[in-house]
């Protein structure tokens, strides 16, 4: 079975997205990291 390795999704509003990725497809933030003008979010299978 074919599953997604990595992807890149920019958004607006990252709280939102967060939860919206939770509800959604069951997605737990696996890490973070914050940098000048942007922050990188991984998400994980629970």
């Amino acid at each position: 079975m074919a599953k997604a390795i990595h992807s890149m999704i920019r958004v607006y509003d990252l709280d939102r997205s967060i939860s919206f990725y939770k509800e959604a497809l069951d997605l737990d933030v696996a890490e973070r990291f914050d940098f000048d003008g942007f922050t990188l979010v991984y998400l994980r299978n629970s």
